[in-house]
């Protein structure tokens, strides 16, 4: 049973965070002078880290006081709270050093109170969210903190550190604020609500404030699509597998210890082993998560749903053991003996145990993968946005909208094996893994040559044990009422007719004469390539035809301006000209996405050639094997005079 989850950065045993103490600068010394802990009630967890703070937060201080304890009694020391907000907006990473930023701002703030004798009751910081951002989690503290009444004075160092919205500051600064009877005070700006005749100058200063902050999201987008179109990789972090050039933050490279973890999981799949067991072999060989890759790699990398360093507080249950509990946590018998000092692996019924788990490959995780084209040297950018410059919710955007840019780095995944995974994609929900989370080799590859249904793979006990066959599923679905197909067919003699076939081919291919081949390819191209130029020369036409339509409609306005026509003639004609307009446009992105997939079959068609190079004679089928050649085998009937049976194999790839 368990009883408690502590997650990173939590030590057993304790809930205070485990502070790392770093040698104190000038800066710090300051600090630490000027500021009075004892006297502090919540200070953000970033703070900690910097100052090396141990005291708790005080767990009532969001809880709201009595009226008459609400004002202190000396009216020459007002409680003020200090909101600190590192802009990214507004330059404020001093030599790409967050923390500096930080300190300076909090020694400036303090410096004041400390001249106004101001005492600091609290202190809430925030990194890298915009002023736009209504949802920041230590400001929302702090708007918690103040209507609990424990402050008198909201200092900031100026106004756009509290909000960049004019709606907010309208909201608290002017109205909230005033019946919390709290004073907001902004250094830089002197933006101070005590002040008469302050009023109209805050909120000119919101509204420009706002203006500036939507002004700069209209650019940034621009500018982040733009380098996307480009191939520029935009992204925080790099896709597993790669990592961000040094001499060129834009561009991927190859990581080869994660690459090769990545080409081992495609050719699990494409071998026909399913999404569970490909996870059981990774955890098996403790091969770290991409999560976990990249903490090791000292990236300062978080994901929501990751485990990392989680610890379960655990109550033994009736007849339960040690390795049962590590299976069902995600965790190892040894670590979970380690982490609770125990001499041997002995458990009773209600014992507590602190269980570390261990991070573990997912299902998710390996599909992800598997449909990334990042590893073809693909980037595919732009699926989601945020709604606006003040809602940062994200909205994903629709495949057809994606940024998709080839060739902009080198491939982890060679051309064919993708091409296999992706046709294991589009038949999965039909080849189902078997209890062994594997597929079997002609799976969804069989079918009925009466009713088109497919095979299925059944069992029948023999002396020596079991023997495979196939038949048509339809006939025994419907006791035979839909398809007269009623033989079946052993399972090896079909992979043997299967094997023969395919080195039929494979020994036409190398019959024929280098000038056959030359001239096979050159076929695949020529028509390709005629194909799209006549569908770039239909562009064109098109393109010609909107231009004129356009500057006929440039004439109509001048019509109407001179009285040629009236309101009523010019709004028809102008109505058609958009209708034509439409459509043909809607043709143009039509034939953009006919070209797309003519492009793609070429590319398949020389990728097909490139398998025929790859093998010389096979000797055992496999799945990668059938899927490179076979799409489909279709089972006749046996025929009742000749008393054979007809198969016919629908090729893939074969010689023409």
């Amino acid at each position: 049973m368990i009883l408690n989850v502590y997650r990173e950065g939590v030590e057993k045993n304790n809930n205070v965070l485990n502070l790392i103490n770093e040698n104190d600068s000038v800066e710090i010394k300051k600090i630490k002078e000027l500021l009075d802990v004892s006297s502090l009630e919540y200070i953000s967890n970033s703070l900690r880290y910097i100052l090396s703070i141990n005291k708790e937060n005080d767990i009532d201080c969001f809880n709201k006081i009595k009226k008459e304890n609400r004002f202190v009694q000396n009216i020459d020391t007002f409680r003020v709270i200090l909101y600190i907000r590192l802009s990214v907006e507004d330059g404020d990473v001093i030599d790409g050093d967050v923390s500096k930023s930080i300190r300076n701002q909090l020694l400036y703030l303090l410096t004041e109170c400390k001249q106004r004798k101001w005492k600091v009751v609290a202190i809430f910081c925030e990194e890298g969210i915009s002023g736009a951002d209504d949802n920041r989690p230590e400001w929302l503290k702090s708007l918690k903190y103040c209507e609990a009444g424990r402050t008198e004075i909201f200092l900031c160092k100026s106004q756009s550190r509290f909000s960049r919205s004019m709606e907010m500051v309208e909201k608290y600064l002017h109205k909230e604020f005033v019946t919390w009877n709290i004073r907001f005070v902004g250094l830089v700006d002197n933006a101070d609500t005590a002040v008469k005749g302050n009023k109209k100058s805050r909120q000119i200063g919101a509204l420009v404030n706002e203006w500036q902050v939507e002004d700069q999201s209209i650019n940034t987008r621009k500018i982040l699509r733009n380098k996307k179109s480009n191939g520029l990789y935009t992204g925080s972090f790099a896709p597993y597998g790669y990592i961000k050039d040094p001499a060129d933050k834009y561009r991927l490279i190859i990581d080869e210890p994660a690459a090769k973890v990545v080409r081992e999981i495609f050719q699990l799949y494409a071998s026909g082993m399913g999404y569970s067991l490909i996870c059981k072999h990774l955890n098996q060989k403790r091969i770290p998560t991409p999560t976990q890759y990249k903490k090791i790699q000292g990236l300062k990398f978080y994901n929501s749903h990751s485990e990392v360093n989680k610890r379960i507080t655990y109550s033994v249950e009736k007849n339960e053991t040690l390795t049962d509990i590590a299976v069902s946590l995600h965790s190892t018998v040894k670590e979970i003996m380690e982490y609770n000092n125990l001499e041997n692996e002995d458990v009773t019924e209600g014992q507590i145990l602190i269980v570390p788990v261990v991070v573990s490959w997912n299902k998710d995780t390996i599909r992800r993968m598997l449909k990334d084209e990042t590893y073809i040297g693909t980037l595919v950018q732009g699926k989601v946005e945020g709604k606006s410059y003040k809602d940062k919710t994200q909205i994903r955007i629709p495949e057809e909208y994606w940024i998709r840019v080839p060739h902009c780095h080198k491939p982890i995944i060679d051309a064919n094996t993708w091409e296999i995974v992706a046709n294991r994609f589009k038949n999965r929900g039909r080849t189902k893994p078997n209890k062994n989370g594997e597929v079997h080799i002609l799976s969804k590859k069989i079918y009925c040559g009466c009713c088109g249904k497919s095979f299925q793979r059944n069992l029948c006990h023999v002396k020596n044990g079991k023997q495979a066959y196939m038949q048509c599923g339809e006939r025994k679905k419907t006791g035979g009422t839909m398809c007269n197909n009623d033989k079946a067919v052993r399972y090896e003699v079909l992979e043997n007719m299967i094997l023969e076939e395919i080195n039929k081919q494979l020994e036409k291919y190398y019959n024929l004469s280098d000038i056959e081949k030359s001239y096979y390819s050159k076929k695949v191209d020529n028509e390709v390539e005629n194909n799209i130029k006549a569908l770039n020369n239909e562009i064109i036409s098109l393109t010609e035809q909107i231009d004129k339509k356009r500057r006929a409609l440039t004439l109509l306005y001048e019509d109407r301006a001179s009285g040629i026509i009236d309101s009523t003639e010019f709004s028809i004609i102008k109505g058609q000209y958009s209708i034509d307009v439409d459509e043909f446009n809607k043709r143009i992105n039509k034939i953009n996405q006919e070209i797309k997939e003519l492009e793609k079959s070429k590319h398949t068609k020389k990728n097909k050639e490139n398998v025929f190079k790859k093998y010389k004679k096979i000797e055992k089928l496999n799945r990668i094997v059938i899927d490179e050649f076979i799409e489909k085998v279709f089972i006749g009937n046996i025929d009742p005079i000749t008393k054979k049976r007809k198969f016919r194999i629908l090729w893939n790839i074969s010689v023409e």
